[in-house]
């Protein structure tokens, strides 16, 4: 009997459905054939790595192929689903034959089930087993989670953990393909002000933040295109990933402000001298963590501006953050990283590598490369304050010069509650509770408890009778809090008999006892009608 993902919903089976052959069937030449061998070669290359070991792990390496094939061919025929629907097109033979997004695609599915399975592969030991590139594996984690798979919470954890190592340090190595995106790009990165729209970077004048959709683990459908189907991939994959990146650090700065002390006003002059290590200084970055340049950015900020935090304090209050990594202050690149040496002058006279990106290895370092590490303090008096003091005096009290104007800082990032697609025969939704509920689409069926009445929810189920679909948005239903006197959980009648959505009620249900005997706060309870 074939092994079903946890938390996947419906009866298991291994090969593509018959929607999802149908799909290829649709396609200028039929890739069924090409997908089926490329998951059965990687598929067998894992199984390989792990053939000497007995017992339990090889048992679990096993069933971890079953379950991927089974999370594979469901997350993508979601996503084909999805672009056809996005883009109004039946062929996507470009899509089925891009042999990187679909080997990370395999990749990610993996991943899901090592982690749902706990087999000790530590990330990112499988990227290496299939020569997979950070970078790019990256892109395909934000498609994964957008595919309405009803991934278990454990994994989308992970996968939002393993996307910030991607952001912070993994996608940075000298052998990167995120390089040659730069190169591309005349060797700079892109600003947060060309790559975050102004609707989400923060507006002083305002009290209110919007969220931010873009962050690691969100919903990434506006840069998706980065692998869409038809569309140009350099420039958007690049854009897209530097929006993540300037969405990550900026919670990252805005988490360790209160610890430290930083007013609003400091907060923005670190923020433009940490983009600006990363926009003109990119080489900064090679073979290094994101953390090492933001702190070096809120020390020599605070130094000039007479604000004197100690680098210590600063290591500390990082350290004390809960995912922090202790090795980023103690293990940093000093020297011998595959860079160029060369530099140009720009036109204020400070040294900037406009052009400053790692190069092929056998060119600069034909031996075994010779590296120098030691401590963050020691990169930021050897390393950083080189190409990076000239700009920072600016911000000096004593400048005597123009003041550099303060870059736009990305709103401050509320997760928005993700909707649970029922089945894929009705756009049914179900979100949970929000304490600050969004104002409901102007089109589709919402219900709200404590505020529809109770016709809404009745339409509701009368569009599930008769298989109608107003719009393409679908019908939502918003499950808000009990208020303190009322029952601690209700029960959403759907009247829909199918088997994925008794089987979703069963999970919800058995969910819901649970947090009501863990005392934990009710939610709305779904049951078979």
């Amino acid at each position: 009997m074939a092994t079903e993902p946890q938390g996947n919903q419906g009866p298991p089976r291994f090969g593509p459905s018959d929607r999802l052959v149908a799909m290829f069937r649709a396609c200028s030449g039929d890739p069924t054939q090409g997908v089926k061998e490329r998951l059965r070669r990687m598929l067998h290359t894992f199984l390989q790595h792990n053939r000497d070991n007995a017992g339990n792990r090889k048992t679990k390496a096993e069933l971890c192929c079953c379950e991927a094939e089974i999370w594979y061919y469901r997350i993508l025929e979601n996503l084909i689903s999805q672009e056809k629907r996005r883009l109004g097109v039946g062929d996507v033979s470009g899509f089925l034959e891009n042999n990187l997004v679909q080997c990370c695609l395999v990749t990610c599915c993996l991943e899901i089930t090592i982690c749902s399975n706990h087999l000790p592969c530590d990330f990112p030991a499988l990227l290496q087993i299939f020569n997979v590139a950070p970078y790019h594996f990256g892109t395909v984690i934000g498609l994964v989670l957008r595919a309405e798979v009803s991934l278990p919470c454990a994994v989308v954890r992970h996968l939002n953990q393993v996307h910030e190592k991607v952001l912070e340090s993994l996608a940075w190595t000298s052998d990167s393909p995120l390089w040659e995106e730069i190169r591309a790009n005349e060797g700079h990165l892109p600003t947060c002000q060309q790559v975050i729209p102004p609707t989400q970077l923060e507006d002083p004048k305002r009290t209110a933040f919007e969220p931010d959709g873009d962050l690691p683990g969100e919903d990434v459908s506006q840069g998706a295109d980065s692998t869409s189907i038809g569309q140009p991939q350099r420039s958007s994959s690049l854009h897209l990933f530097t929006r993540k990146v300037y969405s990550l650090m900026g919670k990252r700065l805005r988490e360790l402000c209160p610890t430290l002390r930083i007013s609003d006003e400091l907060r923005l002059k670190i923020w433009t001298c940490f983009e600006h290590s990363l926009v003109h200084f990119i080489s900064l970055m090679v073979d290094r963590h994101l953390d090492q340049l933001l702190m070096c950015a809120i020390y020599i900020i605070a130094k000039i501006t007479k604000m004197e935090i100690p680098f210590k304090h600063i290591m500390k209050c990082y350290k004390s953050q809960p995912r922090a990594n202790k090795s980023v202050c103690k293990n940093v690149l000093i020297s011998g990283s595959d860079v160029d040496s060369s530099t140009e002058k720009s036109n204020n006279g400070e040294h900037s590598d406009i052009i400053l990106t790692p190069s092929t290895p056998s060119t600069h370092y034909p031996g075994p490369r010779q590296e120098q590490r030691g401590n963050l303090i020691y990169f930021y008096n050897q390393v950083y304050t080189t190409k990076m003091q000239h700009f920072a005096k600016q911000f000096a009290p004593t400048s005597g010069g123009e003041t550099p104007p303060l870059s736009p800082y990305p709103r401050q990032w509320k997760a928005s509650p993700r909707g649970h697609r029922l089945s894929n025969s009705h756009s049914i939704f179900i979100s949970p509770y929000n304490p600050e509920p969004t104002p409901p689409p102007t089109t589709g069926l919402c219900y709200y408890f404590n505020s529809s009445p109770s016709e809404r929810l009745r339409e509701i189920n009368n569009m599930i009778k008769t298989g109608r679909s107003p719009n393409r948005q679908g019908h939502v239903a918003s499950l808000a809090k009990e208020g303190e006197d009322g029952p601690s959980a209700k029960r959403l009648r759907l009247n829909d008999q199918s088997a994925w959505q008794r089987r979703l009620r069963n999970v919800v249900n058995d969910r819901v006892t649970r947090q009501i005997q863990g005392k934990e706060s009710p939610v709305t309870q779904l049951n078979q009608h």
